[in-house]
């Protein structure tokens, strides 16, 4: 029985390294573009509250 245990851990914890991985892979969209898209929306405001 402890053998079978082994065996579900060892298939647990590689479940979730691959899920890890996955993870790490995908593409991160860079701050930077948040920060830009933000600027541009509050430019947009004041150029409309300016006019």
């Amino acid at each position: 029985m402890e053998n079978s245990n082994v065996v579900l851990d060892a298939e647990v914890a590689r479940q979730q390294l691959a899920e890890r991985i996955t993870r790490a892979r995908a593409p991160r969209i860079p701050s930077t573009t948040y920060r830009s898209l933000l600027v541009q929306r509050m430019r947009r405001v004041a150029s409309r509250l300016d006019s």
